[in-house]
C-alpha cells in the first residue's frame, strides 16, 4: 500500500495571481528605464550648439577643434527632438580618405546640417535643403582652414566654392545626394509586412477563438449579447478621453517636439515618457474590449470575424510598442499594430453595412476607414507632414472607437431581453 499522501487541490485562484504577478513583474522589467533617458533639448541647449558650430566653422583648426567637433556630433545624435536624415558618403566623390582633413569637413557637414533644422525645424524633413546647408557650413571652414594652411587646399572643394558663387551649389549638392544618399525605402518594406503579419496572425486568432465554443449570432447579427453593455461603454470611453487628454497635455509640456513631423511615440523619449508609455496601454485596453464586445455581438460574416481578429492582434501589438520604446522592437510593433487597426476598421465597416441595426454607422465608419488608410499610406510614402498624419490616423481610431461603443449601448437599450450571459442569442 501506497504510504504517499494525497495532494491538496490546486488552488487556482492562487495560480491566476501568480501568474498575473508574473505577468506584471516580466512588463516593468522590459519596460526601459525613463529617468535615464536624455530628454529634449532646452532652447539654451541649441542656441549653445548653434554658436559652437559656428566658432567651429569661423577656426576648424582650433586647439580643442576635434575634441569640440565629437561633443558636438554626439549631442545631436542623442537628443531626441532634432531628428534629421544624414549622409556620412554625401562628399564621397569629393572628400576622399587620402585627404588629411577629411573627417572635420564630413563633420562640419553634419553639424551645419543640424543647424538648419535647429533655425528652421519645418526644413528637418527638406533633406537636399539639410544638406546643401552642410556642405555650405563645411566651405566656410575650408576657406578658413586654408587660410592658414596653405597644404590643405583640396582642388575638388574649390570648384565646390566656385559652383557656389555661381548660385549652383543647391543643384550639385542634390546631385551628389541622388547619387550618393538614396532615400529609405524601410517604410514601404515594413508596411505590408505588417500588414501581411497582422493578418496571418488574425487569421489564427479567428481559428483559435472558434474552437472557444463562443457562438456567433447568425440573425439578427446586431444586438449586443453581454449584460455589461454600460461597462464597455465606461471603460472604452475612459481610455478614449485618457489617450486623448494625454496626447494634447504632451503637446504643451514638451513643446521641443515638432507635431508636424515628429510621431508620437518620440514623446516617449522626453521627461514625461512614462506618461505617453500609459496611452499605449490605454489604447490597447479600448481597442481590445471593443474586439471582445463586438464578437459577442456581430461575428456572423467573414469580414467581422476577420475584423475582431485584427483587433486583438492590433492590441496586442500596441501594447508591445508601448513596452519596447527604441529601434528594432517599437518599430516593429508598430509595423504590425498600425496596419492591423485601419485593417481592422475597415472590415469591421465592411461588415456593418449588411448587419441590421449596424448599417446606420457604416457610412460614417467606412468614411472613417478610408481615411485612416489615406493617413497610413501617406506616412508610408513619406508624403506630407507625417507627423499631423499619424495625429490624424490616431484621432480617428478614437472617433470610430466611440462611435462602436455608443452604437453597442444604444441596441442594448433599444433589446433589453437579449443582455443574458453566455454569450448566447435567443433565438
Amino acid at each position: 500500500m501506497s504510504s504517499e499522501k494525497p495532494r491538496p487541490p490546486r488552488n487556482h485562484a492562487s495560480s491566476r495571481r501568480r501568474l498575473g504577478a508574473a505577468a506584471a513583474f516580466l512588463v516593468c522589467a522590459l519596460q526601459p528605464n525613463h529617468t535615464e533617458a536624455r530628454v529634449p533639448s532646452s532652447p539654451q541647449e541649441r542656441a549653445r550648439f548653434v554658436a559652437r558650430v559656428r566658432l567651429l566653422e569661423q577656426d576648424p583648426l582650433a586647439a580643442n577643434a576635434n575634441a569640440a567637433r565629437q561633443e558636438l556630433r554626439a549631442w545631436v545624435i542623442d537628443v531626441p527632438d532634432i531628428r534629421f536624415k544624414t549622409c556620412p558618403t554625401l562628399l564621397t566623390d569629393v572628400v576622399n580618405d587620402d585627404y588629411r582633413y577629411s573627417r572635420e569637413i564630413n563633420v562640419q557637414v553634419l553639424l551645419s546640417g543640424a543647424v538648419l533644422t535647429i533655425e528652421n525645424p519645418g526644413r528637418a524633413r527638406d533633406d537636399a535643403a539639410v544638406y546643401t546647408a552642410g556642405v555650405e557650413g563645411a566651405l566656410r571652414a575650408y576657406e578658413v582652414l586654408v587660410r592658414s594652411m596653405p597644404t590643405g587646399r583640396l582642388a575638388a572643394l574649390d570648384d565646390l566654392i566656385e559652383t557656389r558663387d555661381r548660385g549652383e551649389l543647391d543643384q550639385r549638392v542634390a546631385r551628389l545626394a541622388g547619387e550618393h544618399c538614396p532615400k529609405s525605402k524601410a517604410y514601404l518594406i515594413a508596411a505590408p509586412i505588417g500588414a501581411a503579419a497582422s493578418m496571418l496572425l488574425a487569421l489564427l486568432v479567428v481559428r483559435w477563438s472558434g474552437r472557444r465554443g463562443t457562438p456567433a449570432v447568425v440573425d439578427p447579427p446586431g444586438h449586443i449579447v453581454t449584460p455589461k453593455a454600460t461597462t464597455v461603454r465606461r471603460i472604452v470611453l475612459i481610455c478614449v478621453a485618457y489617450y486623448a487628454i494625454v496626447g494634447i497635455a504632451l503637446h504643451f509640456l514638451e513643446p521641443e517636439y515638432d507635431p508636424r513631423f515628429q510621431f508620437m511615440s518620440d514623446y516617449a523619449w522626453g521627461a514625461y515618457g512614462w506618461l505617453m508609455t500609459t496611452t499605449f496601454f490605454a489604447l490597447a485596453v479600448a481597442v481590445l474590449t471593443i474586439a471582445f464586445a463586438l464578437r459577442g455581438v456581430h461575428h456572423s460574416s467573414r469580414s467581422a470575424r476577420l475584423g475582431f481578429g485584427l483587433l486583438v492582434v492590433a492590441a496586442l501589438f500596441v501594447s508591445l510598442a508601448g513596452i519596447f520604446r527604441g529601434f528594432p522592437l517599437h518599430d516593429v510593433a508598430s509595423a504590425v499594430a498600425i496596419p492591423g487597426l485601419a485593417l481592422a476598421v475597415l472590415f469591421l465597416a465592411w461588415s456593418f453595412r449588411g448587419a441590421r441595426g449596424w448599417e446606420v454607422i457604416y457610412p460614417a465608419t467606412f468614411a472613417i476607414a478610408i481615411a485612416m488608410s489615406v493617413a497610413l499610406v501617406s506616412m508610408v510614402t513619406d508624403v506630407g507632414m507625417p507627423g499631423l498624419q499619424q495625429r490624424a490616423f490616431f484621432c480617428l481610431l478614437l472617433v470610430w472607437l466611440s462611435v462602436v461603443v455608443l452604437t453597442l449601448v444604444r441596441m442594448a437599450k433599444r433589446e433589453p431581453s437579449i443582455l443574458r450571459p453566455g454569450g448566447a442569442s435567443p433565438r
